[in-house]
């Protein structure tokens, strides 16, 4: 159940909860009856809850497909040991393949800001787990992205580290 709570002080502010407050300034609002500011203020507060659309909205439910690392394109098998990245944007965290091991962390965006975090990994050994190793080194000095259609281009500076192709 929800409730809102909404006071009108004596010094002209209206406070909506505990966290919300407006300051009513204009001869308009003070004279307007009460029903028709609380619907204004009801009205502020629903369109500062609406979720705001960050860059990585539209990451989820697709598999990024590493394909190419500093410059040198990633040879694909079209299996499921291809290095791949998947995001959860809700909550700012990945899951997907190194070429070998299963891998997971979290990340951060800050406007074309990325940080990824500490990396999880199964401890599988494979033939490709030098290729498995410095694509984790590289993941994790990437601190910026682009995307350019179904690619998503993580950098360092301006850099191209990694290319992930979305399928």
């Amino acid at each position: 159940m929800l409730h809102f709570n909404a006071f009108l002080t004596e010094s002209g502010e209206f406070l909506f909860g505990t966290s919300f407050s407006i300051q009513i300034t204009s001869k308009l609002f003070k004279r307007l009856p009460m029903r028709y500011v609380f619907i204004i203020v009801v009205a502020i507060a629903c369109s500062r809850c609406t979720p705001k659309l960050s860059p990585d909205a539209s990451w989820g439910d697709r598999r990024w497909i590493l394909t190419d690392m500093k410059g040198v394109p990633v040879q694909l098998s079209g299996g499921r040991r291809d290095a791949y990245l998947s995001f959860d944007a809700y909550n700012k965290t990945f899951s997907g393949n190194g070429g070998c091991n299963q891998i997971s962390g979290s990340y951060n965006l800050e406007k074309g800001n990325i940080r990824f975090g500490e990396v999880l990994s199964t401890k599988m050994s494979c033939e490709d787990i030098q290729f498995e190793n410095a694509f984790l080194a590289t993941l994790g000095s990437v601190n910026r992205f682009e995307q350019k259609g179904n690619d998503l281009l993580l950098k360092k500076k301006r850099e191209v580290l990694l290319i992930l192709h979305a399928r």
